[in-house]
C-alpha cells in the first residue's frame, strides 16, 4: 500500500541538491536578463522572451537526470528550435514553418532565418550548464558572487539603470548555493548522515529556510541608518571638484503624505502634504526629442496651507479656451509687452507608460501645439489656461491621452540687468495677492529669515538669487530626510529650522514661502526635470569629462518617474514670470542667445565615416556554418582583446587624438582650473559667465588677479575668437594653471 508512496517521494526529492542548484544558477542568470532589458535597445523584445524561455527549458530537463546527457542535450537543442520559431512567428519576424521542413533539405536555410536570435538561445543555453557545473566548489560560488555583483553595483552607480533588486537577488542565490556546497562537502566526509538527508531533506530545509527569511525579514524593518561612506560615483566626482548634478544621475522625487511613509518617486497627483521619503524608481516615462534642453513643466499651484500646495479658488476658476493645431495660443496678460528676448523650442514628446496626465508637459512658456498622434485631430479634450501657462487634458471627457505630441515654446532669456530694474512694489499687486497667500500661522523665524538673506539687495531679482542661492548651498539634498526631527506643524518652518534637509518639494516650498514673506509674486511648479540623453549616460559610464558636453544641447531626451521635479517661478512686473531652481545639486536649463553658445562641435575632431557593406550568401546552409565560426572567432578575440588590454590602448590613443587641436587643449587646461578653484572655494555661480566669476574671485583674492585674466584671455580667444591658438598660448595656459594649482 505504500509503494506509491515511496515512488513519489523518490520522484519528488531524488538528487534533490542538483534540482536546487539549477534553479538557483538559473535565477541568477535571469537577473542578468532583467538587468539587460532595463538597458535601454539592447536586447528586442522577442530576444528576451527567447532567452527567458530558454533558460526554463533548460531548467526544466535538468530535473531528469537519469537521462544520457547526450539525449538530454538533443532534446533541448530541439526545444531551443522550437521556442525560437514559435516566438518569431509570433512577433510575426518569419513565416510559420511546419515541422516536416526541419527533417528535409530545408533544415539549413530554416536555421538560418532563426539567426542571431538562435545563437542567443544557444549561448543562454551552454552558459547556464557551465555555471550548474561551476558552482559545485565553494570558491567558486564565491567569485560568481563577487563578479555578478560588482558588475552589477558599478553599472547601478555610474548610469541611471536601478539594479538593487538584482544584487539581493544574486546574492540571495548564491548563499544558498554556498549551503549546498556545504551539504556536498558532508555528502563525502559523511555518508551515512547525507544518506538520511537526502532521503528527509525538509528537516534541514525548513530551519535553513525559516534562517536566512527571518534575516531578510529582521533587515529589512530594521530603522535605516545614513551611510557613513558615500558612494563611488559620488566619491569620485567629490574628489574631481564637481558637484553631483541629480538631473544627469538618478532623478528625483515625488510629493508624498508625510505620515505615509516612504513611497516611489513620480509624478504627484496631491501635494496637500508633503513630507516623509521616497524610493527611486527608474521606469521610463517618456521620451522628449528637443531643440534645447527644458525642464518639462506640468501644473502651478499658488494656495499654500502650511502643510502642502492645493489649486486656489482662481486656479480652478482660470479661464481656459480651446486649442487648435498651430495655433498660438495667447500669453499671460500679467506678461504682456515684456521686452525678455526668448528662444523657440521644438518638442516632440513620445509617452512611454498608459498613465494619463492632468496637463500635457512641455518647455517653459508654450506658444502652440503642432500635432497630436501625429495628425492635427484630436485636440478636443485640450485647453490652455493662459493665466497659469498649462495645457490642460480633461480626463472626464474619457479621450485616451496622447501617446505622442509636438508642440513649440518660446523659452525666456534670462536678462539681469532688465530684471533688475524691475519696481520693487508691483502696481498689480492687488491682481497678484494669490502669490502672495501666506498662512496666518506661518512662524516668525521664517519671516525673519527671509528678511535676513535678503537685506543687502536692493531689487526683487537680487532677492530671489539671495534666496536660491542660500537653500542650494545651506541644504544638504536627500531623498530620505530624518522627519523625526521635526516638530513645527508648518511644512516650511520644519525643513529650514529642524529637520535641515530634503529634496524638492522641501526646497521649493521654502523658496516660495520665502520669496512670499518679502514681498516677491512666487507660484510653485511641478513636472520633470530634463531626464538624461544618450550622450550623458555614456559620457558617465565612461567616467569622461561632462564638461566638454554642452548640458543645454538639443537631443532625445529619457525622462523616469526618478525625474519627477519641483521648482518655483517669480513674477516681476513688466517682465512676466521667471524660473528659480533652488534645489541643492540641480541645474536649471539656462537660454542664450546664440552668440552666446559655449559649446563649438567644429573644435572636436573630425571622424570618417565607414561606408557599410554587405555579404549575401547564395547557400543559406554556409551562412549558418560561417556564422557559428564567427561566433567562436568573436570570443576568441574578446579574450585575447580583454587579454593584452587593446580596448584601454585604443581608448588612450583616441583620447589623445580628440586633445590634438591646441584650442581643445586650452579648454581643457581651464575646466581643470574650475575644478581646481571649486575644490579651494572660489565656486563659480551657475548664472555667471567665466568672465564675471573671475572678475568676483579678483576683489575676493587680488594675488589670484593677474594670473587669472591672463588664463581668461587666452580661453576667450581659443572659446571664441577665428584666431588660432599658438603652442606658446597653450603652454603659458599650463603653466598659470599649474601655478595657481600650487599656489592655492
Amino acid at each position: 500500500m505504500n509503494e506509491p508512496n515511496v515512488w513519489w517521494h523518490r520522484l519528488l526529492w531524488q538528487n534533490w541538491p542538483h534540482r536546487l542548484s539549477s534553479l538557483l544558477v538559473g535565477l541568477i542568470l535571469l537577473q542578468v536578463v532583467f538587468w539587460i532589458t532595463k538597458e535601454q535597445g539592447t536586447w528586442l523584445p522577442e530576444t528576451v522572451v527567447i532567452v527567458e524561455l530558454a533558460l526554463l527549458a533548460t531548467f526544466v530537463l535538468e530535473h531528469f537526470p537519469k537521462l544520457h546527457w547526450l539525449i538530454r542535450g538533443l532534446i533541448q537543442l530541439a526545444i531551443l528550435i522550437f521556442i525560437n520559431v514559435r516566438v518569431l512567428v509570433s512577433y510575426n519576424v518569419i513565416e510559420e514553418m511546419s515541422l516536416g521542413s526541419f527533417f528535409s533539405s530545408k533544415l539549413f536555410l530554416n536555421l538560418y532565418q532563426l539567426t542571431p536570435y538562435l545563437w542567443f538561445s544557444l549561448s543562454a543555453w551552454v552558459i547556464y550548464l557551465t555555471l550548474i557545473w561551476w558552482v559545485e566548489v565553494k570558491w567558486r560560488v564565491y567569485l560568481l558572487m563577487i563578479v555578478g555583483i560588482l558588475a552589477m553595483c558599478i553599472r547601478d552607480s555610474f548610469s541611471t539603470v536601478y539594479l538593487w533588486p538584482q544584487v539581493a537577488m544574486t546574492l540571495g542565490c548564491g548563499l544558498f548555493l554556498l549551503i549546498l556546497c556545504h551539504f556536498q562537502r558532508l555528502r563525502r566526509k559523511d555518508p551515512a548522515a547525507w544518506s538520511y538527508l537526502a532521503d528527509y531533506p525538509m528537516s534541514i530545509a525548513v530551519p535553513v529556510i525559516s534562517l536566512v527569511s527571518l534575516t531578510l525579514a529582521f533587515g529589512a524593518i530594521m530603522p535605516e541608518v545614513s551611510p557613513i561612506l558615500t558612494d563611488p560615483y559620488t566619491a569620485w566626482r567629490n574628489f574631481r571638484g564637481q558637484p553631483v548634478n541629480f538631473t544627469t544621475g538618478k532623478g528625483n522625487e515625488v510629493a508624498v503624505m508625510a505620515a505615509a511613509g516612504d513611497t516611489s518617486s513620480g509624478y504627484s497627483r496631491s501635494d496637500a502634504a508633503l513630507g516623509s521619503g521616497f524610493e527611486y524608481d527608474f521606469t521610463p516615462v517618456m521620451t522628449v526629442e528637443t531643440s534645447h534642453r527644458s525642464y518639462w513643466r506640468g501644473e502651478t499651484r499658488s494656495f499654500y496651507s502650511g502643510k502642502g500646495w492645493e489649486a486656489s479658488d482662481g486656479d480652478k476658476r482660470a479661464a481656459v479656451i480651446g486649442v487648435r493645431a498651430d495655433a498660438v495660443l495667447p500669453g499671460d496678460p500679467r506678461a504682456a509687452g515684456s521686452p525678455l528676448k526668448s528662444i523657440e523650442v521644438k518638442q516632440t514628446v513620445t509617452l512611454l507608460s498608459e498613465e494619463k496626465y492632468p496637463v500635457l508637459f512641455g518647455a517653459y512658456n508654450v506658444q502652440k501645439l503642432i500635432d497630436i498622434n501625429g495628425a492635427k485631430t484630436g485636440f478636443d479634450p485640450i485647453y490652455w489656461a493662459a493665466g497659469q501657462s498649462e495645457l490642460r487634458f480633461n480626463e472626464q471627457r474619457q479621450a485616451p491621452y496622447p501617446k505622442t505630441y509636438s508642440l513649440v515654446s518660446q523659452m525666456p532669456i534670462v536678462d539681469e540687468e532688465a530684471l533688475r530694474q524691475s519696481p520693487l512694489e508691483p502696481p498689480n499687486r492687488a491682481e497678484l495677492a494669490p502669490y502672495l497667500q501666506l498662512p496666518d500661522n506661518v512662524p516668525a523665524r521664517v519671516k525673519q529669515l527671509a528678511a535676513d538673506i535678503t537685506k543687502d539687495s536692493a531689487n526683487p531679482y537680487d532677492k530671489a538669487k539671495k534666496i536660491e542661492q542660500y537653500l542650494r548651498e545651506k541644504y544638504p539634498y536627500t531623498n530620505k530626510p530624518d522627519v523625526s526631527k521635526g516638530r513645527s506643524r508648518d511644512f516650511v518652518d520644519r525643513f529650514l529650522f529642524e529637520i535641515k534637509e530634503g529634496y524638492c518639494d522641501y526646497y521649493s516650498s521654502a523658496m516660495a514661502v520665502l520669496s512670499r514673506s518679502v514681498g516677491l509674486p512666487t507660484r510653485w511648479v511641478k513636472g520633470y526635470a530634463s531626464g538624461i540623453s544618450a550622450m550623458q549616460e555614456e559620457m558617465m559610464f565612461s567616467m569622461g569629462d561632462e564638461s566638454l558636453i554642452d548640458p543645454d544641447a538639443a537631443g532625445v531626451y529619457t525622462v523616469r518617474n526618478a525625474d519627477a521635479h519641483s521648482w518655483v517661478e517669480v513674477y516681476f512686473s513688466g517682465l512676466g514670470w521667471i524660473p528659480f531652481e533652488p534645489t541643492s545639486g540641480f541645474a536649471l536649463p539656462r537660454a542664450v542667445p546664440e552668440q552666446e553658445l559655449t559649446f563649438d562641435l567644429s573644435m572636436l575632431p573630425d571622424v570618417p565615416a565607414t561606408p557599410e557593406e554587405t555579404t549575401v550568401f547564395a547557400n543559406p546552409g554556409q551562412a549558418a556554418g560561417i556564422g557559428g565560426i564567427a561566433v567562436l572567432l568573436a570570443a576568441l578575440a574578446t579574450f585575447l582583446a580583454w587579454k593584452l588590454q587593446i580596448v584601454e590602448l585604443i581608448r588612450e590613443r583616441l583620447e589623445r587624438r580628440r586633445a590634438s587641436l591646441l584650442k581643445q587643449k586650452v579648454i581643457v587646461e581651464c575646466e581643470r582650473l574650475l575644478r581646481i578653484c571649486r575644490r579651494n572655494g572660489y565656486t563659480r555661480l551657475e548664472h555667471e559667465t567665466l568672465r564675471e566669476a573671475v572678475r568676483r574671485w579678483s576683489k575676493q583674492s587680488k594675488w589670484l588677479k593677474a594670473d587669472l585674466e591672463q588664463v581668461l584671455s587666452i580661453f576667450e580667444k581659443a572659446k571664441y575668437s577665428k584666431a588660432e591658438i599658438t603652442e606658446e598660448d597653450w603652454q603659458s595656459t599650463s603653466q598659470l594653471v599649474e601655478k595657481l594649482r600650487s599656489q592655492f
